[in-house]
């Protein structure tokens, strides 16, 4: 799938996290991974109270994601740049609440095993004028000078400002509306970036999807799984309210700009998009948030619902209009990033039904704010024209008539032609097989 996806000659491809799954402490998870005696045979067991890097802790570590990485990708991404966002797993855990254990925010170890596997194997993000080196994450002493590793943008001239953001590393699950999943100076920096940018249009590629839940806990939203349901009437254990109300800050500072508010994501292991019309109290119509869910390319046949006992449904606190609906598919999305709209194809491939990739699925129009009010305040959706193989994650396709340049680090995938439009686009990441940043 991601040969397929480059196939496209992206200028830009964005991995939104999880790229690692060796959970290894919380629930089944970590049962099935990295306690299993199959992965501790593979890799060895980590020891919690020494360094990651210098230590046996190394051995283990490139072990266990030398095979999810650096020999998975090789060298396909050599000539593409790429942006990898870190999700739960990359934290070598998922996001769970026991009576045992509180999983994130992460403890001393699992950060240092995130930010090692970063150092290793994918890259931190670039320099930003626009992006505080006081931001969590930016400004390490261990760390080239000017990057970040949890928050960034990915910028192509005045086109696009794309911004990326860790929902997970920094969460603060303060009592009530205190709480947050990104720090109050991250969503600072999110809101100034809305009001100020110069770009045409901007995207944000946050690390939990709004639109829709699965239960668990470090989501925007309080539905929790209860019987095999979801629901609002029981409280979520760790859950805090200060989590939907920064979402709703976010949604509501999104559809206020002068511009289309475009939300695309990972996590959920599906693929599907939706219109976010209303979420409590907070008004959208006038400019509908547009919700996607870029899909996975590797997920293969072992989906989360088996585990879950549901697939992810919207969260009962919003008025959503799906789109195209959550599927559990590979798939990734190729989003063509022009002044006044960005046209976003989603293309899915499902084992054991395809014979071989496909291009399947619709492909979504959707206008700027500049142009949606012929359309009424609503977003045009077209079909899409041919069909495309497995490949899961988002790519995004940048034009500027009369220039064409190279790719960045992302999700996002973009290919320029002096006369007229080309698409493009993947889902990828980045292998290093070394210490040195590249």
């Amino acid at each position: 799938m991601l040969q397929r996806g480059l196939s496209f000659a992206p200028d830009v491809v964005v991995a939104n996290g999880d790229h690692v799954y060796w959970d290894l402490r919380a629930s089944i998870s970590a049962v099935l991974l990295g306690q299993s005696p199959t992965t501790k045979r593979i890799a060895g067991t980590f020891d919690r109270n020494q360094p990651v890097l210098g230590t046996a802790n190394e051995g283990v570590l490139t072990g266990a994601v030398d095979g999810q990485i650096a020999e998975l990708y090789g060298t396909m991404l050599r000539a593409t740049p790429v942006f990898f966002l870190r999700d739960d797993h990359d934290y070598f855990e998922d996001d769970q609440v026991t009576p045992e254990l509180t999983t994130f925010p992460p403890d001393v170890f699992s950060r240092a095993l995130a930010r090692a596997t970063q150092w290793l194997y994918y890259p931190e993000f670039l320099p930003d004028p626009y992006g505080p080196v006081t931001l969590p994450g930016a400004g390490a002493g261990d760390r080239p000078k000017g990057v970040s590793e949890s928050f960034g943008t990915v910028r192509w001239g005045h086109l696009l400002e794309a911004l990326l953001y860790d929902c997970k590393g920094f969460m603060h699950p303060a009592d009530g509306a205190d709480a947050g999943l990104v720090p109050d100076d991250v969503e600072a920096w999110l809101h100034a970036r809305m009001a100020e940018s110069d770009a045409q249009q901007i995207i944000h590629m946050p690390s939990n999807p709004p639109g829709w839940t699965a239960g668990k806990y470090a989501e925007w939203y309080p539905d929790v799984l209860v019987d095999g349901a979801l629901t609002t009437e029981v409280p979520k254990p760790g859950w805090a309210s200060g989590f939907l109300a920064q979402h709703d800050r976010l949604l509501a500072a999104a559809s206020a700009m002068p511009r289309l508010p475009l939300f695309v994501s990972g996590d959920i292991h599906g693929q599907g998009s939706g219109h976010i019309l209303a979420s409590g109290a907070n008004d959208f119509r006038a400019n509908p948030i547009v919700s996607i869910i870029s899909g996975t390319p590797g997920t293969g046949v072992g989906w989360p619902s088996a585990a879950r006992g549901t697939v992810a449904t919207p969260a009962q606190h919003l008025a959503l209009e799906p789109i195209t609906p959550i599927q559990e598919l590979n798939g990734f999305h190729l989003l063509d990033v022009e002044p006044d709209q960005i046209t976003i194809s989603h293309f899915r491939w499902h084992r054991g039904v395809d014979s071989a990739p496909t291009r399947s699925t619709r492909s979504s129009r959707t206008t700027s704010a500049s142009t949606r009010a012929a359309d009424g305040g609503r977003s045009r959706h077209g079909t899409l024209l041919d069909t495309l193989p497995p490949s899961g994650a988002t790519a995004v396709e940048l034009h500027r008539t009369g220039l064409c340049s190279g790719a960045g680090l992302a999700a996002q995938s973009r290919r320029c032609h002096a006369n007229g439009r080309q698409r493009s686009g993947g889902v990828a990441a980045a292998a290093r097989q070394g210490r040195n940043p590249s």
